[in-house]
């Protein structure tokens, strides 16, 4: 049983799903928060999230920057149907979209979004780099993203933060970024890392 709760984590889903959810949105406030503040969002920004969970980041948005209007991907049902439900009226009124998809298959328009972020699920995509390819194309040159991790595995160490960052720099860069800043910072129960970048006004 907890064996297929613990699961759950990588890939919410029914009941377990729901609260393995609810307790990732209490874990990743702090670092959401913090994430969120390096996007240094405007008004009238299109933000992309990839794995919005039960959606603590998308509310906290909304309820802290005026006229944005957030996407959200995420490869749990789970996650999508619970959030939709919190956000009934902004999903009504056109101010959030959900979708069920893996970050590298997921079809989105070329060159929608000022802002994407992902806090706490960029190193269990299916393939990371093809993920971030994908979304890349997305972003408005210019737009800027933010990937953050914090380990929680059994292993989770510092050494492992300073691993995904680098893993994340290395991608970005592949892909065709710049401005390239890794930060760190000590939040229970690890160290964690924010990687952000600047997609290129013009891209060779």
């Amino acid at each position: 049983m907890f064996s297929a709760f613990t699961k759950n984590f990588s890939k919410p889903k029914g009941f377990f799903g729901i609260i393995a959810g609810k307790i990732m949105a209490l874990e990743n406030q702090t670092i959401n928060k913090w994430t969120i503040s390096k996007l240094r969002i405007k008004r009238g920004n299109h933000i992309l999230e990839i794995g919005f969970g039960p959606g603590y980041s998308m509310g906290y948005m909304l309820k802290n920057y005026r006229g944005i209007k957030i996407d959200g991907v995420d490869v749990s049902e789970t996650m999508k149907e619970q959030a939709e439900k919190q956000f009934a009226s902004d999903i009504e009124e056109g101010r959030v979209k959900l979708m069920k998809a893996d970050a590298e298959k997921v079809q989105l328009s070329e060159r929608t979004y000022d802002r994407i972020l992902s806090v706490n699920n960029y190193t269990i995509w299916n393939d990371p780099r093809a993920g971030l390819e994908n979304i890349t194309r997305s972003l408005k040159p210019g737009g800027v993203i933010a990937i953050t991790m914090q380990p929680r595995e059994e292993d989770a160490s510092a050494e492992k933060t300073r691993m995904f960052g680098r893993q994340i720099h290395d991608d970005m860069l592949a892909c065709g970024y710049e401005n390239i800043k890794v930060s760190y910072k000590k939040v229970r129960p690890e160290l964690t890392v924010c990687v952000t970048a600047r997609k290129k006004t013009t891209q060779v």
